[in-house]
């Protein structure tokens, strides 16, 4: 009986180590500026995607929080990079670096002296790094540029403005087109991330 114990014991053990190693840590750290229109919820949202790999373990270590060290000043050296993720525990660091987030008008097409036709394009564009701690390699460096496109709106006007107030999107639907917009980016973002964390 005693035997019958230990071996079960011990195979439980077992799974849970196999399951403990399976999961791949991974330090997400997302950095942008703010956003005139609304904040900017790429983080968060990143991050429940993340989780929702079985697989990864999504760690988010905040400046100056907890007992975490700070981030390394220089966030292009790896070797800083890798020392700090790995002092924290992570097998995987993803950095995504928001450089800008906006609005542009775009004409698609117009019939001169009778109307003009605009849409408003919502982008985003930076950049995603992907640094294997355990090599100290740097798996992959990407810029990346998402749109979102939001209502087309007519000018009935014999003159083309595209400063015209009646373009302009009332601040609600702006909310709206640059939540669609992060969403889209995020799922951008989480293929090319698992496709280089299924246990390597």
């Amino acid at each position: 009986m005693r035997l019958l114990t230990f071996l079960l014991v011990a195979l439980v053990s077992a799974v849970g180590g196999d399951r403990v190693m399976a999961s791949q840590g991974v330090i997400l750290k997302v950095q942008h500026s703010p956003v005139a229109w609304s904040a900017s919820k790429i983080g968060e949202k990143l991050r429940i995607q993340l989780t929702r790999n079985q697989s990864l373990r999504v760690l988010e270590p905040r400046d100056n929080g907890g007992d975490f060290p700070a981030f390394p000043h220089d966030p292009y050296n790896l070797d800083s990079l890798v020392n700090w993720g790995l002092e924290i525990g992570g097998r995987y660091l993803v950095l995504v670096d928001i450089h800008d987030e906006r609005l542009e008008k775009r004409k698609s097409w117009h019939l001169p002296l009778l109307f003009h036709k605009y849409e408003t394009i919502a982008v985003v564009e930076g950049e995603l790094r992907h640094v294997d701690l355990s090599r100290g390699k740097l798996m992959l460096s990407t810029p990346f540029k998402v749109e979102q496109k939001g209502a087309r709106v007519f000018q009935a006007t014999t003159y083309d403005d595209v400063n015209d107030p009646d373009l302009h999107l009332p601040a609600p639907a702006k909310i709206r087109l640059f939540d669609h917009l992060e969403d889209k980016l995020c799922l951008h973002l989480v293929e090319l991330i698992s496709l280089r964390s299924r246990g390597r």
